[in-house]
């Protein structure tokens, strides 16, 4: 049993290490970033229009210093800690969470320890710039005369303004999966990169003004009343200043200088935190080429197509594996293609189109089948009432002197006829059960209207179509329109004929597929969740049909197809499928 399972575990081991190696480079990436927004922090800070040469080359001699080497260590270390943490959520993917309690219950510990790390790297950050600024903006208490120190309250500022702008980062994302949207136009690394570097910094100067003038309301509330003497009690032998409240508030307030370094400071954790993910999403949805079969130079372990289309417990590879597909059925180049139409040395088999079209159709239906399952007991939607008219006066009375006339002769009417001679008497047992079943409905029923409990426990019926349409319904599209093409250019390319066997199981299958897709049209869905995922999946479907239609109009006879499948497939030949 142990050698079965030898290839599978290896193959497991194989697309972890594609993953892991993804990872390894987004977090590296990020931690350059690190330096990067440094270098634009200490340009901003430093700027002299006089002196543009000294404020270049002072700022890049800050940067450069074995002090600040030393400084950023512990900001780089929770940038690690946090990359690793997302590469754990993304590996693990989007689970099923069937009700809200179930669903709060497994993310509670995560969203806990994603909102400290937020928290830790917003103050480490505010800790490490401000080490770049004057002395009265760098240290926690200042020394007056006899001795005595008082509290550095824009230096406190600052610092509960990095940890303030990583929980609003948390905040405003806390909604969000460790999902995967892959781009319609693949560009280079350097090029995704450039770009959402340009984009996350610009943005995030607008997107911390709000915030930064939000925690300066914050500040004055809760810290200057309450908090401040509680930290300076921690401390001997420091005091406050000795102004009142409103006037430290006003000092802060008015301090330009000061606000102008908290907003910087936001945008600059927001930016970091931005270009992480993005960095996270660049590598991860990376293009990546399977081989169709294995070399003989290379090792066993190596991942093939239909390996990585097979692996469900990474959802990643999956996705990579139908995305490479798609490039190859819309390739203008035929060379995979024709590697993918050949027959095997020895054998004369069609092996790699066996394989990979039998995957591709086994994960079409199984997921037609999930979601068929998914949407049972879904209440469809409701149609407008047409208007009935009221029964006249005169048939009314005809009713009544008809069933005056039955009753009179003894006429039974014949469906109670029918139901008294078939009724026959129950067994006991059976209304036992029945009462227990009704007495049950009822507790049911009196728990559900307790206010909270059912949208705490319940299962929502729309949930499950909601789950699949968005953590499957991006691989069915690609799987969809790779089938559809690689069957379209078969005509010109396959000089086998390897295709057309499997033809009508294509064509079946993409119909099945259709009819559940109808049928979730129909039905109550939650819009919000399910618009963007429905409408392509359904728009890549029709897209499919109509292309192989298309391309086979002139031999659709000859295809050996079912009646009802030829019947479904007129309004794709008619082009009027909507």
């Amino acid at each position: 049993m142990a050698t079965v399972m030898e290839p599978d575990s290896s193959r497991e081991l194989e697309c972890r290490k594609i993953c892991v190696e993804r990872f390894i480079f987004a977090i590296l990436y990020s931690v350059i970033a690190q330096y990067i927004l440094l270098t634009v922090f200490l340009l901003l800070v430093n700027f002299s229009l006089f002196h543009p040469i000294g404020w270049i080359l002072g700022s890049f001699r800050l940067l450069c210093s074995l002090s600040s080497w030393l400084w950023i260590m512990p900001l780089i270390s929770a940038v690690i800690i946090h990359g690793i943490f997302l590469a754990k959520s993304y590996l693990s993917g989007v689970t099923y969470c069937p009700t809200r309690f179930q669903q709060i219950y497994r993310s509670v510990i995560q969203k806990w320890v994603l909102l400290t790390v937020n928290s830790v790297i917003g103050l480490l950050t505010s800790w490490l710039y401000t080490r770049f600024l004057r002395d009265d903006y760098r240290n926690l208490f200042l020394s007056i005369e006899n001795g005595k120190h008082i509290l550095n309250e824009k230096y406190l500022f600052l610092l509960l303004g990095g940890i303030f702008a990583g929980v609003y980062f948390f905040i405003k994302n806390k909604t969000e999966q460790a999902s995967l949207n892959f781009p319609v136009i693949q560009l280079t690394r350097y090029q995704q990169i450039r770009a959402q570097l340009y984009y996350i910094i610009y943005r995030s100067l607008f997107k911390s003004f709000v915030p930064t003038l939000i925690y300066a309301s914050f500040f004055y509330t809760f810290n200057c009343v309450y908090f401040r003497y509680k930290f300076v009690a921690l401390f001997n032998g420091v005091s406050l200043a000795e102004e009142s409240s409103l006037a430290s508030f006003y000092a802060i307030l008015s301090d330009f200088r000061l606000l102008m370094y908290c907003w910087i400071l936001s945008s600059q954790i927001l930016s970091n935190m931005d270009l992480m993910q993005a960095l996270f999403h660049i590598f991860l949805t990376e293009y990546r080429e399977f081989p169709l079969e294995k070399s003989s130079l290379a090792t066993d372990c190596e991942v093939t197509l239909v390996e990585a289309l097979t692996n469900k417990q990474i959802l990643i590879i999956q996705q990579l594996a139908a995305s490479n597909l798609f490039n190859i059925a819309e390739d203008c180049d035929r060379t995979r293609r024709t590697r993918l139409y050949a027959l095997s040395i020895p054998g004369g088999h069609p092996y790699n189109w066996r394989t990979v079209s039998g995957e591709c159709i086994r994960i079409i239906r199984d997921f037609s089948i999930e979601l068929s399952k998914s949407i049972e007991g879904v209440v469809p939607k409701s149609r407008p009432e047409v208007s009935k008219l009221r029964p006249t006066a005169s048939i009314d009375a005809e009713k009544i002197m008809m069933k005056q006339y039955n009753e009179s002769y003894g006429i039974r009417s014949l469906s109670t006829s029918v139901g008294a001679t078939v009724s026959s008497p129950k067994p006991q047992t059976s209304d036992i059960c029945q009462a227990f079943d009704r007495r049950l409905d009822v507790v049911r029923s009196l728990l559900v209207s307790i206010p909270g409990i059912y949208y705490l426990f319940g299962e929502p019926k729309t949930a499950k179509p909601c789950y699949l349409l968005a953590s499957q319904s991006q691989q069915i599209v690609w799987i969809c329109q790779a089938l559809a093409s690689l069957a379209a250019h078969s005509i010109a390319e396959d000089q086998f004929g390897v295709v057309q066997d499997d033809l009508p199981l294509i064509i079946r299958t993409l119909l099945q597929l259709k009819q559940v897709v109808d049928k979730v049209g129909s039905i109550q869905l939650d819009v919000k969740k399910v618009d963007r995922n429905y409408v392509a999946l359904k728009a890549a479907v029709r897209r499919s049909l109509y292309r192989i239609t298309h391309s086979f109009a002139d031999y659709l006879v000859d295809i050996v197809l079912e009646p009802s499948d030829m019947k479904a497939l007129q309004g794709f030949v008619n082009y009027r499928e909507v």
